[in-house]
């Protein structure tokens, strides 16, 4: 039951960072999952399942509001889902452990750029 109300306070947490931040919900996630026994590759497979539909309805909401418009993102779309197919199929066969200081240095990089 515990883990339930962790899931449903993690939730909320990513959704109002991704509505915030854009996308910024694996921050949440990933750690969240892992805290909860979710471990390795399994926790950043289950965030992006988690972040996927965050972003949709962000991204809709962003354009139903007039605050982007689908022609911002067009160029953006190609590389991005080529990146996301690469990134899918290259995950299985990197070690957990680079993917955890991949991940940690993302991290740490977007966090020294925003201060």
């Amino acid at each position: 039951m515990r883990k339930k109300w962790w899931g449903v306070l993690g939730g909320l947490g990513a959704g109002v960072i991704n509505g915030l931040l854009g996308a910024g919900g694996g921050m949440v996630v990933v750690p969240l999952l892992s805290a909860m026994g979710v471990r390795g590759k399994r926790s950043h497979a289950t965030a992006l399942m988690v972040i996927v539909p965050l972003s949709a309805v962000s991204a809709v909401l962003y354009l139903v509001q007039g605050r982007v418009g689908f022609a911002d993102a067009l160029p953006w779309l190609p590389g991005s889902l080529l990146g996301a197919y690469l990134g899918s199929r290259l995950m299985p066969k990197i070690a957990t452990g680079w993917l955890k200081l991949l991940f940690g240095g993302l991290m740490l990089w977007g966090g020294v750029r925003l201060l």
